[in-house]
Parts: C-alpha cells; sequence; structure tokens
C-alpha cells in the first residue's frame, strides 16, 4: 500500500503547471526562444504546431533529434517522433534530457506511452534485428542494452543521473502499410529527490502544493532515508555497503522504481567492518513487500499468463533476468538463492559470515510489452539487516563449505539449525560430545583411535568407561513447504535429521524413510546384518536412534517448549528423549532444499549428563559414598562435591533425592570437613546459628538441607549435629566442622523436587581432611535395666578428659524400650515424621545457659535442664516403637515419612535414645532411664490364655502399660512416673511373709493387746488408800511387797 501511495505522488506532480512567463521576458533555460521574444516549452520545437506565431519553432529540415531538453519540476512534457521516411534508414536520434537542479529538478522520470520499435525475437541473442532503443546515463559506463518490439502499456524510467541520453536505432522499415514497425510517444518530467521517497526513503515533502492538487494521506509511518551504498568507481551500478547495522540500507535494482537497463551485471557487496567482541555477524536480506519486487521471469508476449509469482533456480532461466545471493564476498562462494519474478514477499537469505554478496544479472534484450497487466514498478528492492550471535555458539558454520558443529564440555545447552541459509543438498553434522574441558583443552575436535586400539565394548574391559553421557531431547522439528514431493516416491524423506548413538565423521546419505540402505559409507564403517535397524556399524559402535523427517516424528518432547523463566513444564522423560550408551552423539542434518526456499527448522535440548562421583561406593543409594584414609593423597584436604547427574534431580525427572557422604577416619583420628559452598533455592528455608547450642539449624521448610551426623557407634543412628539450607555465604561460608568421633556422615536430602531442580539450584562443594588429636577412652555406652546418666560442667573427672561433647547413648536389651526422664522443660523439639518442620514448644526463659539434647531414631528435643527434682517440671521421652497402650503407632509402615527415610531406616526404627550435653556454665544434671517390655495381648475370645505364664508382667507401671524389669522394684528409686515401683505396699518386708503368718501374727498381737488391757483394766478398779495408809504402811513397809507391787506394770 504504502508503494502505490509513493508511486502516485509522481503522477500526481506530473498535474502541476508552472506559469507562462510574460511577453518580453527572458525565458528559462527550460524554453525555447522565439524570434518574437516568445518563449515556449523546449517539446514545442519542431512539432508541426506553430506555437511562436511567427514560425521561428519550426525551420525547414528542423529535427527533434540530437536536442537537450530541459522542464520545470513536477510539470509534464510530451514528445513524438515521427516515422521516418525510407531514405532515412537506418534511423538515428539521440534525445537528451538534463535536470538542471533546483526549479528544474534533480532526477528525469521518462514514461514511454506508446512504442514501436522494429521486432522483437530474443531476449539472449539478436533479439532486435530491425532496431532498438539505447537509454545511457551521463558519467556511467554504456552497458548496451536494448529494448524493441511494442507494447500499449506505459513503461516508466526514472534516472540514477541528472542527465539521460536515448538513443532510437531503426535499421529497417516496414514496406506495407500494415507492418508499421515504428511508433514513438513519450512524456518526460523532472522531479526533486526528496520527493522520491520510494527510492531514497524519508517522508513526503512538507512544502505545499497548489490548491488543485490533492495529496493522499499516508497510513503509514514514513520510511526512514535509505543507504543505498557507495558507487564502485567505473561501474554502473556495483555498490559497496559497509555497517549496516547502524545504517538503513537498501538493495535496488538500477533505476529504481523503473525499468532496469538491460546487458546489465550488478554486485552488491555487503560487509559488516564493526563487530562487538565475542560475537560473530550475520547478514540478512530480505523483503516483505511483494510489491516492491518485479523481475521480468517470463518470455510470453501476449495473452494470459500465470500469476505474478516468485520463481527461484531454473525458472529463471526463461528470461535470464534474476538476482543471486551469495554466502561470501565473491561468485566462488556458496549460491543461497536465486529469484525472479515478483508480487510475493523474498524470503530472508543469511550469510554465514559478516560478508554477502548480491548479484543482479538481465538479458541483453528486452521489450516493454508484458503479459499481465501494466506495471508502476519495476525491478526489486532488498532491506538489509545485521544479526549479531555469540561466537562460541554452534549456529553458523566456520567454513562454508563443510558445515559441521562441535560441541564439547560438561554443561547443557540448545541446538537449533543454523541461523544462516544453506544451499541444496548440504549436510550438516553436529558432533556432541562430553569431555572436561579442563583437563583437555585442545580446540581440536576428539578423533577415534586407531583400529589397533580395540573398542572396550567389545573385547574386555580395556578403556574405562565414559564419565558422560549425552542426553538428548528433540522439541522441535518442521519441514517448511508443500507436502507433495517433486521427487520419487522412494524419496519421501527428503530433508531429514538423524540422531546417531557415537561419532559419525562422514554423511550416510540414507535414501529411505528408515535408513535401511546408504548410497555412501561413513570411513571406517561396513555393512553388517546385525543392527538392520541402523543399516550402518563402524568400530566405535555407532547406532541410530532416530530419524525425523516431514513425514515421521518418532518422538518428541514438545511440551518443553513452554518453559520460561516463571513456567516450569514436567521435565522430559526418557521414553521422549535419547541418552547414549558412551560420551558423544552426532546429529546429521541433511537438506535437500536451500533453507532460504524451504527452511528446516529444528530445535534439540542437550546435556552432558556426569556420572562422576567422589569417593567409592557405599550403601544401596545411587549417589551414597565413603571416604576412607585410602582416598587421601599427602594429607592434603580432599574436594568434594554434590553429584551433577541431572537424573538424580528434579529437572531428570525425579522426585526425591538422598545422598549420604560418609568419612570413615582411625580410631584415633577425627574428621575436619570444610564447606565452601552451599546453594539451597526454591526453599523457604534459613541457616542460622541457634543461640543454646552454637550449631546451625535451618529455619523454615527443610524440604531439602544438608545434615551432618556423627556415627561413634556402627550399630546406633547418627547424632544429629549442623543443618544448613539456604545459607548467607558472607556470614557462614566457608563453613568448618570438627568431629568428636572417627566416623561422620554428611547426609544431603530433597523431596518433592520439581523441573526447576538440578546441580545449580541444589548443590554444595567442600573438602574434607582426617586429623589426628588425643583419644576420649571411655565408653559411653550404657545399658541395663535402668540406670543414670550424670552430667557435669565443669568435669574434671580424670576418666573423661578429652571427651567434652561426646554424646551417651542408652541401648535396651533386646525386645525391650526406654523410657527416658529429665527434670527440666522442653525448649525446641522436632521430628522427621512429615517435612521435619521445628516447632517451639515452651516459650520460657530458661535460668541456665547449659542444655541437654535428646535424640531417638525421628524425634530430637532440646531440653532446658533443671538440677532439683520437680515433678510438675518433668521430661519424659520413650524410645521409638512405643506408645501408651500398646498400640505400635509408630512402626515404620504406618508413618507418614518420605520415601527417603523408609529406605534409610529400614522395617524396624532403632530403639535407642542418645543424650548429649551442651554445658556452658557451672552445674550437675542427671537423667534417668527404665527399660521397657510390652504386656503380652490377650485374644477377645481368650484362646491363648493357658500359653501365658503365671509370672508374665509381674512387675509393670500400670500409667505406662509397661512392664520393669524385678531388679527395679523397690531398688529405692523411682523409676516409673508415679513411683509406684517404691510403693510401700510392695517394698515392705513384714507384708511380703506368707499369708498364713501374717494370720497368726496378726492373732498373737491382738491376743497380747487384749490380755494388757485387762490387766490395766483391773488396776485402775482397785480401792485407792487414804494418804495416811499409804505412809504409814512405807514406813512400815518390807522389800518384798514393794518388788510384788513392781511387777504389776506392764
Amino acid at each position: 500500500m504504502i508503494t502505490i501511495i509513493l508511486i502516485n505522488v509522481f503522477y500526481i506532480l506530473a498535474d502541476v503547471s508552472t506559469p507562462t512567463p510574460l511577453l518580453g521576458s527572458k525565458c528559462k533555460k527550460s524554453e525555447f526562444t522565439c524570434n518574437n521574444r516568445k518563449c515556449i516549452p523546449l517539446n514545442f520545437y519542431c512539432n508541426n504546431v506553430n506555437e511562436c506565431g511567427d514560425s521561428s519553432d519550426e525551420p525547414r529540415y528542423c529535427t527533434r533529434c540530437n536536442r537537450t531538453y530541459l522542464g520545470l519540476v513536477g510539470r509534464k512534457y510530451d514528445l513524438e517522433l515521427h516515422r521516418p521516411k525510407s531514405d532515412k534508414i537506418p534511423f538515428i536520434c539521440h534525445l537528451t534530457f538534463t535536470a538542471a537542479g533546483e526549479e528544474y529538478g534533480e532526477i528525469v522520470q521518462l514514461t514511454f506511452d506508446s512504442f514501436t520499435l522494429g521486432r522483437f525475437e530474443s531476449f539472449t541473442s539478436d533479439g532486435c534485428p530491425d532496431g532498438a532503443l539505447q537509454i545511457a546515463e551521463v558519467n556511467r559506463p554504456q552497458v548496451g542494452g536494448s529494448w524493441c518490439g511494442n507494447t500499449w502499456t506505459p513503461a516508466i524510467y526514472y534516472s540514477e543521473t541528472n542527465s539521460v541520453i536515448v538513443s532510437v536505432q531503426l535499421l529497417k522499415l516496414a514496406k506495407d502499410q500494415a507492418g508499421y514497425n515504428f511508433d514513438f510517444r513519450m512524456e518526460y518530467k523532472f522531479l526533486k529527490m526528496k520527493i522520491a521517497i520510494v527510492r531514497y526513503g524519508g517522508g513526503p515533502p512538507l512544502s505545499p502544493f497548489p490548491a488543485n492538487v490533492t495529496l493522499p494521506t499516508p497510513s503509514l509511518e514514513p520510511e526512514p532515508e535509505y543507504y543505498l551504498g557507495d558507487l564502485i568507481t567505473g561501474t554502473y551500478c556495483s555498490r559497496i555497503f559497509s555497517d549496516c547495522d547502524r545504517k538503513h540500507c537498501r538493495l535496488q535494482s538500477p533505476n529504481f522504481p523503473g525499468v532496469y537497463p538491460r546487458n546489465l551485471t550488478c554486485y552488491y557487496a555487503v560487509r559488516q567492518h564493526e563487530i562487538p567482541q565475542g560475537k560473530h555477524a550475520l547478514i540478512t536480506v530480505r523483503q516483505p513487500k511483494g510489491q516492491l519486487v518485479y523481475i521480468r521471469s517470463q518470455s510470453a508476449l501476449y495473452g494470459t499468463a500465470s500469476t505474478r509469482e516468485l520463481k527461484v533456480w531454473d525458472d529463471c532461466n526463461d528470461v535470464q533476468d534474476y538476482v543471486t545471493v551469495y554466502d561470501g564476498y565473491t561468485t566462488r562462494d556458496p549460491i543461497i538463492l536465486k529469484f525472479c519474478g515478483g508480487g510475493e514477499a523474498v524470503p530472508e537469505a543469511v550469510s554465514s559470515g559478516h560478508e554477502l554478496l548480491v548479484e543482479f544479472s538481465t538479458s541483453p534484450y528486452g521489450t516493454f510489452s508484458h503479459p499481465v497487466s501494466a506495471q508502476s514498478l519495476y525491478g526489486f528492492q532488498l532491506e538489509v539487516e545485521v544479526k549479531f550471535v555469540d561466537q562460541q555458539s554452534p549456529s553458523f558454520v566456520k567454513t562454508k563449505r563443510q558445515c559441521e558443529f562441535w560441541v564439547r564440555g560438561t554443561n547443557k545447552g540448545i541446538l537449533e539449525s543454523p541461523l544462516h541459509s544453506l544451499p541444496a543438498n548440504t549436510t550438516c553434522l553436529y558432533h556432541l560430545q562430553g569431555i572436561d574441558m579442563s583437563v583437555s583443552t585442545s580446540p581440536v575436535p576428539f578423533r577415534p583411535l586407531s583400529s589397533r586400539f580395540p573398542d572396550w565394548r567389545h573385547v574386555g574391559m580395556i578403556l574405562p568407561p565414559a564419565r558422560y553421557r549425552v542426553w538428548l531431547s528433540i522439541v522441535k522439528f518442521h519441514v517448511s513447504g508443500s507436502k507433495k514431493s517433486d521427487k520419487p516416491d522412494q524419496e519421501v524423506c527428503r530433508s531429514y535429521l538423524n540422531v546417531w548413538d557415537g561419532q559419525l565423521w562422514t554423511p550416510t546419505n540414507c535414501n529411505d524413510l528408515y535408513c535401511t540402505s546408504l548410497r555412501g559409507k561413513s570411513r571406517g564403517s561396513s555393512r553388517t546384518n546385525s543392527l538392520p535397524s541402523s543399516g550402518i556399524r563402524s568400530t566405535k559402535n555407532i547406532t541410530l536412534l532416530a530419524r525425523y523427517c516431514r513425514e515421521h516424528v518418532p518422538r518428541s518432547c514438545d511440551h518443553a517448549l513452554l518453559t520460561n523463566a516463571t513456567r516450569f513444564p514436567r521435565p522430559c522423560s526418557l521414553a521422549e528423549s535419547f541418552l547414549t550408551s558412551g560420551d558423544s552423539l552426532t546429529l546429521e542434518l541433511k537438506l535437500a532444499d536451500s533453507t532460504a526456499l524451504r527452511p528446516v527448522r529444528f530445535r534439540a535440548l542437550y546435556e552432558f549428563v556426569d556420572l562422576h562421583l567422589d569417593g567409592e561406593p557405599w550403601g544401596p543409594g545411587p549417589c551414597s559414598r565413603r571416604f576412607t584414609a585410602s582416598s587421601m593423597q599427602d594429607n592434603v584436604p580432599q574436594k568434594f562435591v554434590a553429584p551433577k547427574d541431572i537424573f538424580l534431580y528434579g529437572r531428570g525427572g525425579a522426585k526425591n533425592m538422598s545422598c549420604v557422604y560418609r568419612f570413615e577416619a582411625q580410631k584415633d583420628e577425627k574428621i575436619k570437613l570444610t564447606l565452601n559452598s552451599v546453594i539451597i533455592k526454591n526453599r523457604n528455608c534459613a541457616t542460622r546459628v541457634s543461640k543454646d547450642t552454637d550449631r546451625l539449624v535451618c529455619d523454615g521448610n527443610t524440604a531439602a538441607a544438608i545434615r551432618i551426623f556423627e556415627i561413634p557407634w556402627s550399630d546406633v543412628p547418627g547424632i544429629p549435629k549442623d543443618c544448613l539450607c539456604a545459607v548467607d555465604k558472607d556470614k557462614y561460608m566457608p563453613f568448618t566442622y570438627v568431629s568428636t568421633s572417627n566416623v561422620v556422615e554428611l547426609r544431603f536430602d530433597v523431596i518433592g523436587m520439581n523441573a526447576a531442580d538440578d546441580f545449580t539450584t541444589l548443590f554444595f562443594e567442600g573438602t574434607w581432611k582426617f586429623i589426628k588429636t588425643p583419644r576420649c577412652k571411655k565408653d559411653f555406652r550404657m545399658q541395663g535395666a535402668n540406670g543414670e546418666v550424670a552430667f557435669k560442667y565443669p568435669n574434671r573427672a580424670s576418666d573423661e578428659s578429652n571427651c567434652e561433647g561426646n554424646a551417651r547413648v542408652i541401648v535396651p536389651a533386646p525386645d525391650k524400650y526406654l523410657y527416658v526422664k529429665i527434670n527440666g522443660v522442653i525448649l525446641r523439639h522436632s521430628s522427621r515424621l512429615g517435612n521435619g518442620s521445628v516447632r517451639v514448644v515452651t516459650p520460657v526463659s530458661c535460668g541456665t545457659t547449659n542444655r541437654i539434647i535428646v535424640h531417638t531414631a525421628l524425634y530430637s528435643a532440646l531440653v532446658c535442664p533443671y538440677e532439683s527434682n520437680r515433678r510438675q517440671s518433668l521430661v519424659e521421652v520413650f524410645s521409638e516403637g512405643w506408645t501408651v497402650g500398646g498400640s505400635p503407632q509408630h512402626a515404620v509402615g504406618q508413618m507418614t515419612l518420605d520415601k527417603i527415610e523408609i529406605d534409610r531406616l529400614g522395617k524396624d526404627l532403632s530403639r535407642t535414645v542418645i543424650v548429649e550435653f551442651v554445658g556452658k556454665e557451672v552445674g550437675s544434671y542427671s537423667v534417668m532411664w527404665l527399660e521397657l517390655a510390652r504386656r503380652r495381648s490377650i485374644p477377645p475370645n481368650g484362646k491363648g490364655l493357658f500359653l501365658m505364664k503365671q509370672d508374665d508382667c509381674q512387675y509393670r507401671c500400670p500409667e505406662l502399660d509397661a512392664c520393669i524389669n524385678a531388679s527395679v522394684w523397690c531398688d529405692g528409686q523411682d523409676d516409673c512416673p508415679s513411683g509406684v515401683d517404691e510403693a510401700i505396699t510392695h517394698c515392705s518386708v513384714i507384708l511380703q511373709l506368707p499369708a498364713i503368718y501374717l494370720f497368726l501374727g496378726i492373732l498373737a498381737i491382738l491376743a497380747a493387746g487384749f490380755v494388757c488391757f485387762v490387766l490395766l483394766y483391773k488396776a485402775f478398779r482397785r480401792r485407792p488408800r487414804s494418804i495416811l495408809q499409804t505412809r504409814l504402811k512405807s514406813l512400815s513397809s518390807s522389800d518384798t511387797a514393794i518388788i510384788d507391787d513392781k511387777g504389776v506394770i506392764c
């Protein structure tokens, strides 16, 4: 639409008239001065009309030829040449049209309204035998192209310079009246460059037009001013373009948008000089507006013809007017596009480097007659764009004659079809190889070993297995164009993408859908019947994994296209992707047609899967490792990192992950771990220092965390120490931990992963070292029916030197449980049931900075201890598996544990209880424990009651519904919570006698009491004597009477 509007500007300006100068004034350069001083336009001279009035403009034997014509801007002038007489043959006429600048214009427009000149025979050889029209530009080389024949539609020519010479040659005149071969009527006018916006760009002129001129209102934004390149000296139309990233470069046919010359070859060299560091320049030419392109492609002169369309390659050989695009700066470079015709958008043609050459070639002869409707625009205009891509990306070929890409490393990325155009019958090989570039930094591609070195896959384990695997997911494969191929039926899969497991060095040239037969063989490969699905096998065991073409797409992970910064769809499964057996993979892309015309687009996600794990295999987990003294080298700290196997993470399809790094030192050694980096993302968790224990704790959602456990005893669960999740590296990194035992486990547990989780969001890195320290000689493993663990700070006991920080473990007897009680209150406790969240239970202040920590298999509690016994402030802890009432609700099968814990803990939970003491100030504390046993359950129907022993659960704690050992019964220590084990009813010796003895004893006591009662009663019933009698008797009494009197006292 914008082109039609701009072309109309030329016609509108033609209607602008110029005032006629007054008689007697000096004539302008565009006018003829009559003898009578009258001024008339130059085209009125010798037109067989007395325009001057004195016939001075019509002298005898005058001619319009060999004259120079000028005119005012915007005014239209007509000119006609009459048919010459036979005696004037050959007829030669030169007409010069000059735009003298300013009001006389800068560009010449020629319109051939009616044109008949000889006969037109051919576009290529001897096309104008009777005569021809030639047009030459001032200061431009003569190209020698000719027009002839006839036409009844206007043909417009716009000059490149300010002066044009039209040469009319008639060599033969038709003799009969019906065979007229000469008719020449034309118009010319002069334009300013600023209104030629179709050629030069920019907006319409701002100067006002006369009132009788109506301009259309453009509906689009004005085009920028075009850069048309620098003309190469000595050429007619060859131009050089540079740095089009900052200019609006346009490649145009000569005399655009008018008729282009014949017998012409123009070269448009585009080069990008300034390229940002680390980038690579690609140059694109295109024209999305089909109305701006018309290059003659049909030799037919009359009648109906096919509709306007863009033609390519051999379809342009009819007229031999075409545009050729080269991938380089010379015509020796590959051709990526050749087109003619018009009316349709010109597809993008992209160079592989910073240089591109466009060639425009026309046939020697031409005619203004067209089989289609009248043309308002001839030639072409192409847009130029410069793109910059990463210099290291596999998106462009390094050499134009070989399409081969090498991708080596340990990371992941995206493979796409080349961003530039490729010629037809091109095969591109993408070599992917997993290799640590820090070890092998050579840029030379890896080549296979000689055949004298056998492959470990075939002859034993000569070479170690590859560290890397290649994981590839094809997310898009599209071949544009018609589904109906013009090739034979056996080549329906013309353009294809093959996925090979291994290194493929040369194209295979498969010619069927499943690649069961080959046109050629890969170097060093041979045909074999053992791989009928691939049709190829070499000494490196190359296997065809899949073949993609327009008719066949075996696997696709197209939902990965929905991935963006905020959306993470499910990861590609192995059923939707490919995983190699070794460290290399090859993609073979065959292009049957030029990608400028029929693009082949593919997009693939690749990743080099690192199977390397530090240490030695340990345990059943896929990433559980062991580090021992044999792994150390010269007592230098050794490095360990999180696994980089993507299939262990959410992006590889895993939901949960549990990695255990076990460090085993000698008995007299300790382990020093230093974490230099910890990355935990996408979780609402923070690492902070506990003011109670001075350890690192995880605050928040601990679905992903790193925990350090000490393993002092092989049959006791690990003692949790520090926990790290999201870490402020400025505060806590590096973090150093020195153990108190010779075995430490670093556990990396993650649950509930999704496609956003991989080793870039969940990662740790550190070093480990074994150090020799004084050994704690005391064994803190405790057993028994009951007991007491005493803590004292400071502890100066000689047998506990070098034991500060060592935990105590209480181990119950087989089939027994533990009941532990501590005087104090719980400040915080955590459980690994569910998500392991930490809950503050008692938000009260603690009167001491000392702490006691109690651990069971699933439970940990931080206790503020009391030195005195307070029954109302008692912390009670049971070993795992025990519940009041005997219901095994904490059995592993009935717990809401994640799979990681179930796999680690096994079928039965450990019943041990671990106690730690964190001493900071003077204090003495005790922890009591008691072994418990379950009462045997009695069936509801009473069956099996006779099998129970009579002394089964003779001693029990009713409030716990538990049986206890007889040795703790009446031992002077309250073991049951209620103290029933020390009740007088159970612990008195008298009450423990047999019943018959108790009965006889009670009878004896009753009898003795009755006798005493009778005697006392009688003594009080005697008559009392007078005092005088008593005194007299005492004066005359005898000793016998007194003794007798004493025997009466009971």
